[in-house]
């Protein structure tokens, strides 16, 4: 079995040095290509798309090459599988072929979920299933549920891997260890040999090939159709290796999964909690943070680290049947991200005081209702001075008998985020309140298509600002008397006030930016290993231009 593996993982990897650069070609002349926009593609030059028919291609070639070997040389050690491979190889390309479509065309969030769905209602109808959910050597049946079960793990597994590939190498880098993972595990249980393993390690070993193209600076990308593809494959494997328990909710392959699925459960939570559409991108994720604080090679190291903890303790929990091994190694891991304010502590914040918001609802009087106020304020991102712009606003809504004041903020090209929320413990009933929802728009200096660009130079000759839509502002005012429309002509003039101080704090920002981009060029210069990258213009002489339309 040892030989069979490497063949596999040796065949797989020659074949995607192969035929990456080829994919890459193609994509180049038929413009399959990923371009740099202004809010979260900030990479510096259009980078080829369509790195996922590569791996692909080369782990069906490692794939069917390792069992016609097996059958002409080993005497049938894989033996024969009655698991329906050609299921998996036929929807995993039918997610690769909408992968390619939302690659070229762009397709709606919702789109690609239906078509998610119908593709993953095949492979479940077809015999992959969840039937029960077994934890600590307890089987709880799922019967009528096996099937919306399995539907959730593997779109969940699609997705996690679908939304941490934003960053050079980092599906990648996870995938490769994950699968790495899910092969030594499926080889060491009774239930998980034949197939999966090879499946496994032909994958690791296709991803590893991609990764000597992917790696920072990366020539081509996995898209939307590799990343969701190694997903599909990754959630079915997890069911089909049988980690020690015989479903895929057991502690171990869902510790496997731990990095991907914590940073989709924060992305969700970040959303929802602020406001946001499950859909709406967002520089927000585990590898945006993460590469902001440490740059781009170290976070991938950092990442690589920790996934391979959860990995390596999840399949040590196998060996020595230790099923609490995996829970303690996610707990650190996560722990240790959100105490340490690298990732998670703003969702955590803003769940804990959602939490705390519907908890406290149960001990007001129905004296005190009318005079109860919620606020908080949170910095999702960056340092800048948000609260300066917050403070007066709630001030205002108090003094001009508002119900509810919230406000979004989201600058990716400076990697700043600010979200608070101020309202009544009551708020009016809807036929009787007025809601406003104001966009909110600012003029930017640095172009934020250049502005993580390493090699960009600074330009010469005046900057022309960009008009950038940084959030929203939502009001709420009970509409009891005609006096509400003075409070909203107020407040056109308080925005005329707030949109100056938030000029004046995006100006100083973008200052700051540039500043540490000068001092990042001159240490490169005198040899100096060079840190993250960061924004580079020419300074910036002030800010004017803020802006809101209004809609009800």
């Amino acid at each position: 079995m040892v030989w069979l593996i490497a063949i596999c993982i040796t065949m797989s990897l020659a074949c995607s040095l192969l035929l990456v650069p080829l994919v890459r070609k193609a994509a180049r002349t038929l413009g399959a290509i990923d371009r740099p926009d202004q809010q979260r593609k900030l990479q510096t030059m259009p980078v080829a798309l369509g790195g996922g028919v590569a791996v692909f291609a080369a782990m069906i070639i490692a794939f069917v090459g390792t069992i016609l070997i097996d059958r002409a040389f080993f005497g049938f050690q894989l033996g024969y599988n009655r698991s329906p491979w050609y299921l998996l190889f036929g929807s995993a390309g039918a997610l690769l072929l909408v992968g390619l479509a939302d690659d070229i065309w762009n397709l709606r969030g919702r789109q690609k979920l239906l078509a998610q769905i119908l593709i993953v209602a095949m492979l479940v109808g077809s015999g992959t299933v969840i039937e029960q959910i077994g934890l600590f050597g307890y089987d709880l049946p799922l019967g009528i549920f096996a099937f919306p079960v399995t539907m959730l793990w593997l779109l969940l597994a699609i997705n996690a891997l679908n939304l941490i590939d934003g960053a050079d190498g980092m599906a990648t880098t996870v995938g490769i260890i994950i699968c790495l993972g899910l092969g030594i595990a499926s080889s060491m249980t009774a239930g998980g040999g034949g197939f999966a393993p090879i499946v496994a390690f032909a994958l690791a070993g296709a991803m590893a090939g991609f990764l000597m193209f992917n790696k920072p600076p990366a020539t081509i990308y996995l898209g939307d159709a590799g990343s969701m593809m190694i997903g599909l494959f990754l959630g079915v494997l997890a069911i089909w290796t049988r980690l020690k328990e015989p479903t895929v909710l057991a502690t171990a392959p869902i510790a496997i999964f731990a990095l991907p699925l914590f940073d989709s459960f924060a992305a969700i939570m970040r959303r929802w909690l602020t406001g946001r559409s499950i859909y709406q991108t967002d520089r927000g994720h585990l590898h945006h943070l993460m590469q902001q604080k440490y740059g781009r090679k170290k976070m991938l190291l950092i990442v690589a680290a920790l996934c391979f903890v959860t990995t390596t303790l999840s399949v040590l929990s196998i060996k020595i049947s230790l099923p609490l091994l995996p829970i303690v190694g996610v707990m650190t891991v996560v722990g240790l991200l959100v105490a340490t304010r690298t990732f998670g502590h703003a969702e955590f914040r803003l769940l804990l005081g959602k939490a705390s918001h519907f908890a406290s609802s149960f001990a007001i009087t129905p004296a005190s209702i009318k005079s109860k106020k919620y606020q908080s304020g949170i910095l999702m991102q960056g340092a800048g001075a948000w609260e300066t712009i917050w403070e007066p606003l709630v001030d205002f809504a108090k003094s001009h008998d508002m119900a509810r004041v919230k406000i979004d903020l989201s600058l990716p090209w400076l990697h700043e985020g600010y979200h608070a929320n101020w309202q009544s413990a009551r708020l009016p009933e809807k036929a009787s309140q007025l809601k406003i929802c104001l966009p909110l728009f600012t003029q930017a200096k640095i172009d934020p298509n250049s502005a993580q660009n390493e090699n960009a130079q600074l330009p010469v000759g005046p900057v022309e600002p960009n008009q950038i839509l940084i959030g929203r502002l939502e009001i709420v005012a009970p509409a009891d008397h005609s006096g509400v429309y003075d409070r909203f002509s107020d407040l056109v003039d308080h925005l005329a006030e707030m949109g100056v101080q938030v000029d004046g704090i995006v100006a100083s920002l973008e200052q700051q930016a540039i500043e540490k981009r000068l001092a990042d060029s001159q240490s490169d210069h005198y040899g100096t290993q060079k840190p993250a990258a960061a924004p580079t213009q020419e300074s910036l002489e002030g800010s004017e231009s803020f802006s809101a339309s209004t809609t009800s």
